[in-house]
């Protein structure tokens, strides 16, 4: 790499599609000094009383001043938990994207996307969503300036829910200024003493600070320096960590960079202090993180082997492996805060996705020099942006990152300038990419490292052939389906990632001639059948998450065996076509391998549909005793911590799973091992936190073979999920009291034999489905529970009274689709803490218990749906004071509603939906001063909206569909100033008189901003009429 020059490149934008960094919500409390007093001050704000708008709280202050941090600590305050039943938290960064920012929010609702939706569908979605809902949403980072697409952010946000606030972290009082008519709250620097703290912390390790004593004074001054920047103090304490001459200080405190003056590129400066003393072998890794766009969510194991492929590894005098010794590269910037992590690998809880703070990749830019170049679009100008030096400098680029939108050339013409490039990342997917690939082989001969993840195209262009010096190439989430041979003359390419392929079929026949390859990345290729030939002549392969055993020499295990230096995790697909002649030898290899995942697989395992779908389940396959004599060579070593085991078809597990040997297990899987008669011992692995055991059809009893000897059994466990057990009768533990102590969350179902379970001393979920109704009474042990979920009893007439009583911590209760259960226990009423109460498809319940209600002081959510049993509510729901929404689905035979529904005073949102019967709203309802939301659909008895609507004065939305006999509105509907949202569908006589512009009763509902009158058949009328006036 040449010579790194201290010039900084300029600003760009970022396309919709590129990722991004994700800053996430949560804080590690104990590394925040001096911002109690400001958490004090914002929780204040966010617990006061708010109007009909919601407001907005900003917080400013300049790059590394902690904004992202006190907002954090605010979120995460007990007090805003407890007050808001909604948090919410996004990410914005540069790119004020409307629909990307409502798509999130709806995701915490939802828990699903919803790109493809357009931003009007998502904002009407938005506004139904939040109806009744107090909330606090975050937004963190945010740049824009343009009130218009503030707007389009705000708008569905207005009359969502009394008492809901926005807090927003911007680095520009213009930005605050749109956002809030309130001044913004500016976050100071930190106090002398708190900044000292904060770096002594990063300094000296815990209490070691004494040890010191010539650094301290040395140290208070560097502090003084830092001006009370958090960021400033966090970054020179990381580098002075590893340093404990008292020169090296003095070096620091005395450079002549703390002279620069002012605001950010002083700040700037001064974290050129942390790359000037990096060790030179860190210093280009560091540069070489600007190829990527300001905010990218860096994976590691990616930068990792980039730096591999561009040769910044030195392992001349080291006996670890390249990607070993870039793991400690990478630690060690992570270590002096130039990096930050934001996300945890599915597989364990080790942090694989990272971010570059806004200053640091500032800092990364302007010592990488010329370089390093990213090329954005401006999203309102759809023209690539300038950049400091004209065309002419491209030819020195070496690389480069490519942010292109659909107006825009995919390459810039200008960048074909740069024929010695040596990166090239096009971070936006397009429709026209597969013509990308040609131009790039014919342009850029010099490659080597090519990112073309997510890119829309089916086929690979065989001139990819061309690219001999590629290292590292990425085709991760694109659809290719075959690669072509010439790949396979790529003959210095070290990282093929086709990972989320899913279309891909096959390897080429040539893979094997890959000899430099280290990392084949084809983890979740569902359609991917069979290994290519010979595949065991890769030597250096290091990484091959899957591989599938063949039938044919050239493709079966002993190909797998031939990888010696195979490491991270691992699924051997089709098992049951491995000879045991080959036993010895697997288990020798096996014994080698330091695997943290490994997967076990007999059989066609349908990989893209869920284990818990028994429709997928396969049926037990080929020699019992040839699979267990496999099984007993596959035993992995010590460093294990996943284990999955799917579709064997023995009738015993192996002796080594019934042996120590597994103590760094935190997560086991058994999935359709349905011809097994046992589980094996599994209670006495130390650190076991996740154990899901599924479709085991021949399993009778579990007992202490289970749990094993002695006491403690399962003593680490936290989630444990029994699926499909179609035979299991007992289930039984040798002492319940010193079992499971960890145990948080269980999911028992589909076991219909099994009668009674376990006694478990803290447990606090629990699921029960499809199961015998005999194991509800058993549950009725339990008295630790928060949540609990019944469903799917047919044979279950009522719950234990004491299930309800010994529970009485309950927040959250579910009973669905329990066909004969008539009635509810009087024990409701000990259920004090419970907060949301479900019933669901109970058809012969025909009522609540009146003295059931009294205890329920503290319910906020009550939902009732398919009871058609039901013909009224109790009088006792006058003791639910804190409710906040009430919910009556599909009850055919409900009559009416209790007329104490003044009682209600905390009640927000009213939602009715299909309730034939019921013919009027209860007269009480008009005292409901707090209710905002008020929904009827599907009540074709309903002949009118009473006048006393009128005395609704918080509504905000009402909604109205499917109820034909409702012919007017109420008078007094425009005296509700605060109504944000009216919406009439499917009734024909309020549709013709309140009809958009042309109804007789328009003009006393024209002041609700956002007002829907629609229907299938006025749209049919409206359609009659335009053709027959245009013939």
């Amino acid at each position: 790499m040449s010579c790194f020059q201290f010039k900084q490149c300029s600003p760009y934008k970022r396309s919709d599609t590129m990722e991004r960094r994700e800053t996430g919500p949560f804080v590690d409390e104990s590394k925040v000094f001096g911002r109690d007093e400001d958490v004090e001050k914002i929780v204040e704000m966010l617990l006061s009383g708010s109007g009909p708008q919601v407001p907005v709280i900003p917080i400013v202050g300049i790059g590394g001043m902690g904004k992202t941090t006190l907002a954090q600590l605010v979120y995460n305050d007990p007090r805003v938990r407890r007050h808001f039943e909604l948090e919410m938290w996004v990410s914005v960064n540069d790119n004020f994207n409307p629909k990307r920012i409502i798509n999130q929010m709806l995701g915490y609702i939802t828990k699903s996307s919803h790109d493809s939706l357009q931003i009007g569908v998502l904002q009407s979605q938005l506004r139904q969503s939040l109806r009744g809902k107090r909330y606090v949403l975050v937004l963190d980072d945010v740049w824009n300036h343009d009130q218009d697409e503030w707007d389009k952010l705000i708008n569905p946000l207005k009359g969502t829910s009394d008492g809901s606030k926005i807090i927003l972290t911007a680095r520009s009082e213009a930005v605050a200024a749109i956002t809030s008519a309130s001044p913004p709250y500016r976050l100071e620097a930190l106090s002398k003493d708190d900044c000292w703290n904060l770096f002594k912390q990063l300094a000296f390790s815990e209490g070691k600070e004494d040890e010191f004593q010539s650094l301290l004074p040395i140290g208070e001054q560097i502090v003084d320096k830092c001006k009370g920047v958090p960021l400033v103090a966090k970054t020179l304490g990381s580098l002075l960590r590893l340093k404990r001459q008292e020169t090296e200080w003095s070096n620091v405190q005395k450079s002549e960079l703390w002279s620069d003056n002012g605001g950010e590129n002083r700040i700037l400066t001064i974290l050129r202090l942390s790359y000037n003393h990096l060790p030179s072998h860190l210093k280009p890794c560091f540069a070489y993180c600007s190829v990527f766009p300001k905010n990218y969510e860096i994976n590691k194991e990616k930068l990792i082997h980039q730096w591999v492929a561009q040769g910044l590894i030195d392992d001349q005098e080291s006996f670890l492996h390249m990607e070993d010794i870039g793991n400690e590269y990478f630690n060690n910037l992570l270590m002096m805060s130039f990096f930050q992590g934001i996300r945890k690998s599915d597989d364990d809880e080790v942090m694989t996705k990272f971010t570059m703070h806004d200053l640091i990749h500032d800092l990364a830019k302007s010592v990488a020099g010329k370089e390093f170049m990213t090329l954005g679009h401006d999203n309102v100008r759809s023209n690539l942006i300038e950049i400091p030096y004209l065309t002419d400098g491209f030819s020195k680029i070496r690389h480069a990152s490519v942010v292109s939108n659909p107006s825009s050339c995919l390459i810039p013409k200008a960048l074909c300038k740069a024929k010695k490039l040596r990166t090239l990342n096009l971070l936006s997917p397009r429709e026209d990419s597969e013509q990308v690939l040609p131009a790039v082989v014919s342009t850029f001969k010099h490659l080597r490292v090519l990112n073309l993840s997510g890119y829309d195209t089916k086929r690979l262009h065989r001139s990819i052939g061309g690219l001999i010096y590629l290292r590292y190439l990425d085709l991760s989430y694109t659809l290719i389906e075959t690669m072509p041979a010439t790949i396979c003359d790529l003959c210095n390419l070290q990282t093929l990632n086709l990972s989320n392929c899913s279309e891909l079929r096959e390897l080429p026949r040539g893979t094997a001639r890959l000899i430099r390859l280290r990392h084949l990345h084809i983890d979740n290729c569902a359609k991917l059948y069979y290994m290519p030939p010979s595949i065991g002549n890769l030597c250096q392969l290091r990484t091959l998450p899957v591989f599938i055993v063949g039938c044919k020499i050239e493709d079966d295990i002993t190909e797998l065996l031939r990888l010696s230096n195979l490491q991270g995790k691992l699924k051997i697909r089709h098992l049951e076509r491995v000879s045991s002649v080959y036993g010895e030898h697997i288990m020798s290899w096996m014994s080698l391998r330091n695997f943290y995942s490994l997967e076990l697989l007999w059989g066609n395992v349908d990989e893209g549909k869920s284990a818990s779908n028994t429709s997928s389940r396969q049926s037990p396959r080929g020699n019992p005793l040839a699979d267990l004599e496999v099984f007993n060579y596959l035993k992995p070593n010590h460093y294990i911590r996943k284990l999955s085991i799917k579709g064997y078809s023995g009738e015993t597990f192996p002796d080594w799973m019934n042996m120590s040997g597994l103590e760094n297990l935190t997560q086991v899987n058994l999935i359709n091992c349905e011809n097994c008669e046992s589980l094996p011992t599994l209670g006495k692995l130390p650190v076991l936190k996740i154990l899901n055991i599924q479709g085991m059809h021949s399993i009778i009893n579990i007992g202490v073979e289970f749990s094993g000897e002695g006491d403690r059994s399962f003593s680490s466990l936290k989630e444990l999920t029994l699926r499909d057990f179609p035979e299991l009768k007992t289930w039984s533990i040798v002492d319940s009291a010193e079992a499971f102590i960890c145990l948080d969350k269980l999911i028992i179902t589909e076991c219909p034999l099994l009668r009674s379970m376990p006694w478990f001393p803290r447990l606090q979920y629990l699921e029960l489905q499809k199961c015998n109704q005999l194991i509800v009474r058993s549950a009725s042990a339990l008295n630790t529970l928060s949540t609990l979920v019944i469903d799917f009893f047919q044979d279950l007439f009522f719950l234990p009274k004491k299930l309800l009583q010994n529970n009485s911590r309950l927040k959250s209760l579910k009973i669905g689709c329990c066909e004969k259960l008539e009635t509810l226990p009087h024990g409701l009423k000990s259920l004090t803490s419970l907060e949301n109460l479900e019933i669901v498809e109970c058809p012969s319940l025909i009522c609540l218990p009146e003295e059931g209600m009294e205890g329920l002081c503290s319910l906020r959510s009550f939902s009732i749906e398919n009871c058609a049993g039901l013909t009224s509510l109790p009088m006792g729901m006058k003791h639910l004071t804190a409710l906040d929404n009430l919910t009556i689905m599909s009850c055919s035979n409900l009559v009416h509603l209790p007329d104490n529904f003044h009682c209600l005073v905390e009640l927000r949102s009213v939602t009715i939906i299909n309730c034939e019967k019921l013919t009027s709203l209860p007269e009480g309802m008009q005292h409901l001063k707090k209710l905002q939301i008020l929904e009827l659909r599907m009540c074709p008895k309903l002949t009118e909206l009473p006048n006393w609507v009128e005395h609704l004065v918080s509504l905000r939305s009402l909604a109205i569909s499917q109820c034909p006999n409702i012919r007017s509105l109420p008078e007094g509907l425009g005296r509700l100033s605060a109504l944000q949202h009216l919406s009439i569908r499917d009734c024909p006589d309020l549709e013709h008189h309140y009809e958009r512009g042309k109804g007789e009763g328009w003009e006393k509902i024209s002041h609700v901003p956002y007002t829907y009158v629609e229907s299938s058949a006025l749209q049919q009328r409206q359609h009659i009429a335009s053709t027959s006036q245009n013939p």
